[in-house]
């Protein structure tokens, strides 16, 4: 039998186990290289869900960010899953100008709530085109994907994707998270299949320590190569994307905590709302951005290219430092229309008196653009996060809210934000 045919033999099992092997998938653009096509031209095509009524859907996802490589080594990725399913599939991003070489990849459940320990006998090798054991995903790649893999997984499970980063000459591309993720040193060659963490550090070898009064550095916080995690579920109807700034990436929230709003919200949706009624929960939050940005550079692959969306939580609060209430509302409005186009509800929460606002708080800018969000009925759904944090005056955080910079909140902040959210009318909300 040639090689040709045991592949072809190898893809149509494959497709009858887990609904297909890799390439693009439903509301993926095909704009970029690494649709995982193979060198016989065939592609093999994960679009297709299961006959029970399982559906690909993304059930962790981060926000592309860039640092320093890994060379010649394993890194050990953490990603905790908001659906439970029988299969997972794995998705890339590469948007550097080189190419990345995936020597081996593996995924398995972590031990613990914390360190790069796995559960024994959990680890399972991670295929490409059709059962590859590498992958070299090419220089501007948005999206690349894995083989579907036979892996069951339960809601809220902390799974640990190993990658082996051949050679030397690879790009720094990464996620934000708020836990930790941990790299071999350099020159640690393939551990993929490894269930011991020791000998691992943080994936980005730092333990920087945060002056008083800055925001906290979160170490060993990104993910290397991930975009998505994606559930072959019965669980989930759609995805609930967290698009925002400082806040949503969970900035002075406990370090592997769990403690985000979005965290928060994905046990909430677990415990209240029925299996199948759900949605899983997307955070794409990362510091420092502005509504002015996300709106123009990443509504596309952070909200609308995340398989299975139905929702959109919109947060990215920095712009008031600069901008008036006039100019983000125009860009919320931009941000629904074409959400609403797409079929996607946009959900709005206000803006809290963080001190990059403070001229604002004092010229009623913050006032005049909350109260456009609680009142002018252009958001599908509205929570009111100031009025929870708010002191008196409204210039500042109430004291036992504030974590100490007065930009961001901290754990209360964040469970009394979670607490407030309407989840119910959120995910019920019939798609405009």
């Amino acid at each position: 039998m040639n090689s040709r045919i045991r592949q072809q033999l190898l893809c149509s099992l494959l497709l009858l186990a887990v609904a297909g092997c890799s390439s693009e998938s439903d509301n993926v653009s095909a704009r970029s290289p690494g649709g995982n096509t193979q060198a016989s031209g065939l592609s093999c095509n994960s679009n297709s869900n299961a006959a029970d009524g399982a559906r690909w859907m993304s059930a962790w996802g981060v926000t592309h960010v860039t640092g320093t490589a890994p060379v010649e080594t394993t890194v050990r990725n953490i990603a905790r899953v908001t659906a439970s399913g029988n299969a997972v599939r794995i998705r890339f991003i590469n948007l550097s100008d080189q190419p990345m070489q995936i020597g081996a990849a593996s995924i398995g459940m972590r031990e613990g709530a914390t360190g790069a320990n796995l559960k024994l006998n959990t680890s399972k090798a991670v295929t490409f085109n059709c059962g590859q054991t590498s992958a070299t995903i090419p220089p501007q790649t948005e999206s690349f994907y894995s083989d579907p893999i036979a892996f069951k997984v339960s809601n809220q499970d902390d799974l640990a994707v190993s990658l082996y980063v051949k050679g030397a000459d690879n790009p720094g591309e990464y996620g934000a998270t708020w836990i930790e993720s941990y790299k071999l040193p350099n020159g640690s060659g393939n551990q993929t299949l490894e269930d011991s963490g020791a000998g691992y550090g943080l994936i980005d070898d730092t333990r920087f320590s945060t002056p008083p009064g800055l925001p906290i550095m979160c170490n060993g916080c990104t993910v290397y190569a991930l975009r998505d995690i994606e559930v072959l579920t019965k669980d989930a109807k759609g995805a609930m994307v967290f698009l925002g700034s400082s806040s949503f990436h969970g900035y002075n929230t406990s370090q592997n905590g769990f403690k985000r709003i979005s965290d928060l919200l994905s046990v909430r949706m677990l415990n209240e709302i029925p299996q199948g009624q759900r949605d899983t929960i997307v955070n794409r939050g990362i510091g420092g951005d502005t509504l002015q940005n996300a709106s123009a550079t990443r509504l596309e692959r952070d909200v609308f290219d995340t398989v299975g969306v139905s929702s959109v939580v919109v947060w990215v609060t920095n712009d008031l430092s600069s901008r008036s209430a006039d100019e983000i509302i125009a860009n919320y409005k931009d941000v629904i229309a074409q959400a609403h186009a797409r079929g996607i509800n946009v959900f709005c929460p206000t803006w809290i008196p963080g001190a990059q606002s403070f001229q604002a708080n004092l010229t009623g800018e913050r006032a005049k653009l909350n109260d456009w969000i609680l009142n002018s009925g252009e958001c599908d759904g509205v929570a009111d996060y100031n009025a929870e944090v708010e002191a008196p005056g409204g210039l500042t955080f109430l004291p036992q809210y504030n974590s100490g910079d007065f930009i961001h909140s901290n754990d209360a902040g964040h469970a009394l934000w979670a607490a407030a959210t309407p989840l119910g009318e959120w995910v019920n909300r019939v798609k405009p």
